[in-house]
């Protein structure tokens, strides 16, 4: 045991000498949780708190531009722009200054709109339904025409957005003038009589649920999945300290005097894995306090523990160990100092992009989703989203703690018996 703690206690005065590797190890993180926050915030918030603002001509005037102007502003997302006074009344107008990178989005009603929706309504309704003689195919007719002017960098999902509001509307409005002209040859026919208007029955009512146990109250946002994802991240980049320090004893000569002292094998690595075992737990507990206490100041949510502390220590305690493992398996086998520092950074950036942390998995195409299940960040992560977002404790969490204890002795027992190879040569 006085072996193991003196090995211990010269593991952390090399770390405390080590201020660049400590600043990778806590500084770096908590920016990157930040603006990793920050930037991915959109993505989480509810529809009606993300705005864009459209650039908004109505050359219609009537009741197609009225109604759609209404709508957008209704609906929360868009926020409406008026073209500049000056040529105010040209299309182009729209097009220069989304072209010119202002707005993202322009809108334009053309004049005559709401008319053709009436001739076309009409003509239907006296055609098809009173079998009149003599009158237009309303699909003959000539249609109503919206212009949607967006930016190329605009992406797919805001395009569909404000095309499927867009929808929404021209189709109500195509409803009531579809319902007046019935309404007015109605009452034509059979003076007198009226038709009720089914105009804001409200017969469908759409909720949106998050799917989360009863007594979970914990509501996702880019806290809830950033914090977690990259606090893992930040573990799992031990391993360029780790790996610097086993190289550097080797090319020292630190440990062939090592294993010279009365001690074993166990008790080198032993103080390793111990030592920066603790590191990974202070990094987990300070990530979490920027979570807790930082994030709100920067008007973001605060991170939710819930519950289930001892769930959340039991995978901070397993992510560490997989961390720290896979540290000194890449320690072991590199032979130079760039060779495991490169390795290391490269294959974290890799095993983190095929777990989710970059990308959600359900977003990556199937392979890449079956791809997704070796990677240890996954388990790590899919493990605190279990405890976060689903408000689970050790029985939800348990098999991914398993596979990341499983991955440590994995680790350690490749380095251990590559070490007695190499020893033997």
């Amino acid at each position: 045991m006085y072996r193991l703690l003196a090995s211990i206690r010269k593991e952390l005065i090399l770390l405390a000498r080590d201020w660049a590797g400590l600043s990778l190890l806590f500084v770096m993180p908590v920016f990157l949780i930040i603006v990793m926050t920050l930037i991915q915030d959109i993505t989480f918030r509810k529809i009606d708190e993300a705005r864009l603002t459209v650039i908004f001509m109505d050359l219609d005037q009537d009741t197609l531009g009225t109604s759609i102007r209404r709508g957008l502003q209704e609906n929360g997302f868009f926020d409406l722009a008026a073209p500049p006074e000056s040529g105010s009344r040209e299309e182009n107008v729209v097009r220069q200054l989304v072209a010119d990178g202002e707005y993202q989005i322009g809108l334009v009603i053309r004049q005559g709109a709401s008319e053709r929706i009436r001739e076309r309504g009409y003509a239907f309704v006296r055609r098809t339904m009173l079998g009149e003689e003599g009158v237009s195919d309303s699909t003959s007719l000539q249609q109503a025409e919206i212009i949607l002017y967006f930016d190329p960098v605009i992406k797919k999902s805001f395009r569909e957005s404000i095309r499927t509001a867009l929808e929404v509307f021209t189709t109500r409005l195509e409803s009531r003038i579809l319902y007046s002209a019935l309404s007015e040859e109605m009452e034509r026919l059979m003076p007198g009589m009226t038709m009720p208007d089914p105009a804001g029955s409200g017969a469908i009512s759409i909720e949106e649920i998050y799917a989360t146990n009863p007594e979970n109250e914990i509501v996702p946002n880019s806290v809830q999945h950033n914090v977690p994802a990259w606090t893992i991240f930040a573990m799992f980049f031990i391993v360029i300290p780790l790996t610097g320090n086993l190289v550097k004893e080797r090319e020292s000569g630190t440990g062939i005097r090592l294993k010279m002292m009365p001690g074993n094998y166990l008790h080198v690595m032993g103080s390793k894995v111990t030592v920066y075992l603790l590191v990974c737990v202070l990094q987990m507990v300070l990530m979490f306090m920027v979570g807790i206490f930082l994030m709100p100041f920067l008007g973001m949510p605060a991170l939710n523990l819930g519950a289930h502390l001892p769930a959340i220590l039991l995978m901070g305690l397993t992510i560490g160990m997989a961390a720290t493992g896979y540290g000194v398996l890449i320690g072991t086998v590199a032979t130079t100092h760039e060779q495991a520092a490169t390795f290391g950074s490269v294959s974290v950036i890799i095993l983190a992009a095929l777990g989710g942390l970059w990308v959600p998995v359900f977003m990556m195409p199937k392979l890449m989703q079956s791809v997704s299940d070796i990677s240890p960040l996954h388990w790590g992560l899919e493990g605190f989203y279990r405890i976060f977002l689903h408000g689970e404790g050790l029985s939800g969490i348990w098999t991914y703690a398993l596979l990341l204890s499983l991955f440590f002795v994995a680790s350690m027992t490749i380095g251990y018996v590559y070490n007695q190879i190499r020893n033997t040569r």
